[in-house]
């Protein structure tokens, strides 16, 4: 008789997953083309200075030694230290790790405030002039790249209109004000792009629950148009729509770099952005097990979430 334990092959999975991620992050000063030590040091350093850099980013030690060594120092909270501004990864990003949880979260209201009802109203009456709108504009707005988005906006609103700043940031704790203005311009830039694809998801979904005869049944009981979206449609056509929220929220912990480069937003994309370009390689392995880790802890976040909208899903696991 076999013991099978609820979970048991997703934990292995994500370990899995996250231990290979540990490997690749720990290969980055081998498989980086060039002198990592020359490019931070420049052509006069010599050989003990260059000898002595190799040794602060394991660049003499192989892809499993460090990866090992790596670990042993994550598993007391010690992630490396920046080569660049000699200050501890662990104490960098968590400064920035609020920053980059905040854009995320503003930006998923915008989202979800333009998308849910758009959604809603659209497959309600599919084809009408508001779904041809809809769709056509989301279509049209994925088209967008982020970065044009993000300079209309700043155009509009720090240039013509100066009612926003362009760029900088204040942290809540210091202004709540100034931080809600510089808070406005990124998360409209990342807001109205996910908006488009929460739309179009949505509205896919939302069409096909409406034919559902359990649909019909509550139409034909005249049960109020509001209500019988929000409370019978909505909840059934929403997971797709969570997974893609919880997708993103692991991945913001990787950072938005473009919007945060963008806007000079001291959050987790605008550091890896100054560590790549500074080959600062604990920065960089750091950035990147967070965003695996991220993606792997939003993932089982979004399963439980997924048995909670659904409980048929749960039963299908028994």
């Amino acid at each position: 008789m076999r013991l099978r334990l609820p979970g048991a092959g997703r934990a292995g999975r994500a370990v899995g997953v996250l231990l290979a991620v540990v490997l690749a992050a720990a290969a980055l000063p081998h498989v980086m083309p060039g002198s990592a030590a020359l490019a931070a040091l420049g052509p006069t350093a010599t050989p003990d200075q260059i000898a002595a850099y190799d040794r602060r980013i394991g660049a003499g030690q192989n892809v499993l030694s460090g990866a090992l060594h790596w670990l042993g120092g994550a598993a007391h909270g010690d992630f490396g230290t920046s080569l660049s501004t000699g200050v501890p990864v662990a104490t960098e990003l968590g400064e920035r790790i609020p920053v980059t949880l905040e854009l995320f979260l503003a930006a998923q209201l915008v989202a979800l405030a333009i998308a849910v009802p758009l959604a809603l109203a659209s497959a309600w009456r599919p084809g009408g002039l508001l779904d041809r709108i809809a769709t056509a504009g989301a279509f049209l707005w994925l088209a967008v790249p982020g970065f044009v988005l993000g300079l209309v906006l700043i155009w509009v609103a720090a240039v013509q209109l100066r009612i926003l700043p362009a760029t900088g940031w204040v942290r809540f704790g210091q202004d709540p004000a100034q931080n809600l203005k510089d808070l406005v311009l990124p998360a409209l830039t990342l807001g109205l792009t996910e908006a488009a694809v929460y739309l179009r998801t949505l509205r896919a979904q939302l069409i096909g629950t409406l034919d559902q005869t359990y649909i019909a049944a509550a139409r034909a009981r005249g049960m109020a148009t509001r209500r019988l979206l929000v409370r019978r449609a909505l909840r059934p056509s929403a997971l797709p729509l969570v997974t893609l929220i919880g997708i993103g929220l692991g991945m913001s912990l990787g950072g938005s770099v473009l919007v945060e480069t963008l806007f000079a937003v001291p959050g987790v994309g605008n550091l890896a952005a100054v560590a790549i370009a500074g080959r600062d390689f604990p920065v960089v392995q750091a950035v990147v097990v967070l965003s695996a880790v991220g993606v792997v802890g939003a993932t089982v976040l979004v399963d439980l979430f997924y048995r909670r909208l659904d409980p048929r899903i749960a039963h299908e696991h028994r």
